[in-house]
């Protein structure tokens, strides 16, 4: 299946996951994310959600997931967790809130806002993946054309907050509407509609790879199974006509 690897792909997943996960909380990307260009804060919030929670999902061992989640109660918080009727509407409201104005402007201008926003859209990350890369054996994943369906639904998720920036004529944000120019000529409007290009696009692009991917060994698996399923029967028949 997709979620299986091994051990040298779960580490190749590992570093890139890390290499990742240290490139969107770390210098530049983080200090122009914070109050300088919405669309570096966009380019964060994408590589986490779409590449790093996926990376680093599948570099878990399942041994390591049982280690630390185990059988008992938090097994079933999972459970809760990876289903799609919870990961759908948490995710799109989670995204929708980390970029809405209402709440960016205020929590952006603290230290600890920011981290907060931070810690939001790397939750939503995790839970968006978890119903087809759940690590634990003990949660049944989504596999095949359920988990193609689920996650072509989940294309739309980054749609809904790039809506209202797309079609904004004014900016939308008072943080990088006053922050000093990083690049002569990119303006804030400019700034906001690249950032929702990043988003919708980047977004839908970045998804629609594990999805082609996912199709690919979902229809390489099951001719696989058709073959082996035509060379029993003959294999069958010819040992039944086989001369003792």
């Amino acid at each position: 299946t997709v979620v299986a690897g091994s051990p040298r792909g779960r580490s190749i997943a590992l570093v890139l996951g890390t290499i990742g996960l240290w490139a969107v909380l770390d210098w530049p990307l983080a200090t122009l994310g914070a109050g300088y260009l919405a669309t570096a804060q966009m380019v964060r919030q994408i590589v986490m959600v779409m590449v790093v929670a996926p990376l680093l999902l599948f570099a878990c061992p399942p041994a390591l997931a049982v280690r630390a989640v185990g059988w008992g109660r938090r097994l079933a918080v999972l459970r809760f967790l990876s289903r799609p009727a919870f990961a759908v509407p948490f995710a799109a409201i989670a995204l929708i809130v980390v970029n809405a104005p209402a709440f960016v402007d205020p929590l952006i201008a603290t230290p600890y806002g920011a981290f907060a926003m931070d810690l939001v859209w790397v939750a939503a990350g995790f839970v968006l993946w978890l119903p087809v890369q759940c690590p634990h054996p003990g949660v049944r994943r989504l596999e095949g054309g359920a988990g193609i369906c689920y996650l072509i639904g989940q294309s739309i998720v980054p749609v809904l907050p790039g809506f209202f920036m797309t079609w904004a004529d004014f900016p939308i944000y008072r943080v990088y509407e006053l922050a000093p120019r990083v690049a002569q000529g990119f303006d804030a409007v400019n700034d906001q509609q690249t950032a929702a290009a990043v988003l919708q696009v980047g977004g839908m692009i970045l998804l629609w790879f594990q999805i082609a991917y996912r199709f690919l060994t979902w229809a390489y698996a099951q001719m696989d199974d058709d073959r082996r399923g035509r060379t029993k029967p003959e294999a069958m028949r010819g040992a039944g006509t086989a001369a003792p």
